[in-house]
């Protein structure tokens, strides 16, 4: 499978992490596939051959182009057919000012384009496919984006702030952060939950999940258990239950089942993570 990521505009920067691209003639995944909680809304472009989404043990057919919501927990898929995307990862917060859409009603789930774009759905995926380079696509990504987005959101600019500040402390509280920003929990988690969809506390356990993930993979510790201290779990227990909530496995068969996406992906995600997880 090919795999490529590529910056958007500089003005774009604050709203989308990057767009990327990834093609296989092959089915390029195992049967079932995890799509980790990371902070990101996905407008994924879909080129190639449907996949499935795996709910109570049933297949629901993913169709054509669609938003991948935020999530607060991981969602199963099945994608063993040709794969031809080119996505647009967004910022934590930053499909708000694109969409309109209050950011927590697309959690968990995924979204039609016309859901969610209207009218203007097909004239974008119309352009995207016929671009013949991916530096074309990107140029089409960046044009519809930059004549959509609404500059200066003060929701958006107060979640950046917001979160900068949280991300950068250690053992943060929700109550300093509120004390940090002169705001009451209920104003600081409808605000989240509007930009972000996911509350401030979903937010902590999000970062401290990813974290671990990245300890896991970079085999510099010698036991889960030095992990979980590593990453601020109260204990092992702790550890495996808030990692159970947000995977729906344990570590231990997290990293057994070597999971392709988690493999191609993470490397890359890893590096941003790093950053604006401050792990």
């Amino acid at each position: 499978m090919i795999y490529r990521e590529f910056a958007p505009h500089p003005q774009l920067a604050p709203y989308v992490e990057c767009y990327w691209k990834a093609d296989a003639d092959r089915p390029p995944f195992r049967e079932e596939e995890s799509l980790i909680p990371d902070g990101t809304i996905e407008l994924m472009f879909n080129f190639g051959d449907n996949y499935a989404r795996i709910k109570d043990g049933a297949r629901q057919p993913v169709k054509g182009s669609h938003v991948i919501g935020i999530r607060q927990h991981a969602l199963r898929i099945s994608q063993t057919h040709h794969q031809h995307v080119f996505s647009v990862r967004f910022r934590l917060g930053g499909a708000y000012p694109l969409f309109h859409i209050p950011t927590y009603l697309l959690a968990n789930d995924f979204w039609s384009l016309p859901d969610i774009l209207g009218k203007d759905y097909t004239y974008l995926e119309e352009r995207l496919y016929e671009a013949a380079t991916d530096e074309q696509r990107v140029a089409v990504a960046d044009r519809f984006l930059l004549d959509r987005l609404q500059f200066g959101d003060q929701t958006h600019r107060f979640l950046q702030q917001c979160t900068t500040w949280m991300l950068q402390q250690e053992n943060v509280t929700i109550a300093d952060t509120c004390n940090a920003f002169g705001v009451s929990y209920k104003v600081l988690e409808r605000r989240f939950s509007q930009a972000a969809g996911l509350t401030p506390i979903e937010l902590l356990k999000i970062r401290r999940f990813n974290k671990a993930i990245l300890a896991m993979y970079s085999c510099r510790y010698a036991s889960l258990t030095a992990i979980a201290y590593s990453c601020g779990f109260y204990d092992q227990s702790h550890f495996i239950r808030e990692f159970k909530q947000l995977s729906g496995t344990t570590p231990r068969h997290f990293l057994q089942e070597q999971y392709t996406i988690v493999q191609v992906i993470q490397p890359a995600l890893a590096t941003r993570l790093a950053k604006s997880y401050n792990l």
